[in-house]
């Protein structure tokens, strides 16, 4: 019966657990797949294009390594992805967040 009683007390503990470290660890910043896609758009390349050239590669990569380590937002990846206005999108987010141009 009390060990009966402990084990319920685990599961529900354990269940407890699961569910915050579930919502707790929503990714938030992008990934390296979504920032290659933004890199794409924002340098106007696919990577697997046949007409890509080292210097575009290279844009690539430059851009994706600054996705992965600035604090993009999801709202500066739906302006470049839908509008492809990278420029304009990378201004408006500066704006936002109160940054320098």
């Amino acid at each position: 019966m009390k060990m009966a009683r402990l084990r319920a007390k685990a599961l529900l503990l354990l269940g407890t657990l699961s569910a915050s470290l579930l919502t707790g660890c929503e990714r938030k910043a992008p990934g390296p797949e979504e920032c290659t896609q933004f890199a794409e758009a924002v340098t106007g390349a696919q990577r697997n294009s046949p007409w890509l050239t080292p210097e575009l590669q290279a844009a690539i990569e430059v851009e994706t390594r600054r996705c992965l380590t600035a604090p993009y937002d999801r709202e500066l990846f739906r302006c470049v992805l839908a509008t492809r206005q990278a420029r304009l999108c990378l201004t408006s987010f500066q704006l936002r967040k109160g940054q320098p141009g």
